[in-house]
């Protein structure tokens, strides 16, 4: 059973991060999970492997600053506009329910 250090959850345009640092026998991981309407997707980054992760997302981040790149999505706010007109409810608003059944037990087999 994993026991749950930290969590974060962050709105990024259509899509909810949820980020859940936790530990089981096998050592410290990092769940990453995103949801866009309803639909979940897991990696799990082993806590060894964090700092290299860091340093690659800084690099990434350094690639859209030096190239002058626009990260912004020109189709988020019509996005948006859908949404309230559709009166659809967050995506997060299941996150962490008891009975929730996104994550598979054989997943953290693979850590």
């Amino acid at each position: 059973m994993d026991q749950t250090i930290a969590s974060e959850k962050i709105q990024i345009e259509r899509k909810m991060f949820f980020f859940d640092l936790k530990e089981n026998q096998r050592g410290i991981l990092l769940r990453i999970t995103e949801d866009v309407r309803g639909h979940r997707d897991t990696i799990i980054v082993p806590a060894t492997g964090l700092k290299d992760f860091h340093e690659i997302l800084g690099r990434m981040i350094s690639v859209i600053d030096e190239e002058g790149l626009d990260p912004t999505d020109p189709l988020a706010e019509d996005y948006e506009d859908d949404i309230l007109e559709e009166g659809e409810e967050g995506a997060d608003d299941d996150y962490g329910d008891e009975d929730d059944e996104f994550l598979e037990d054989d997943e953290e087999e693979d850590y």
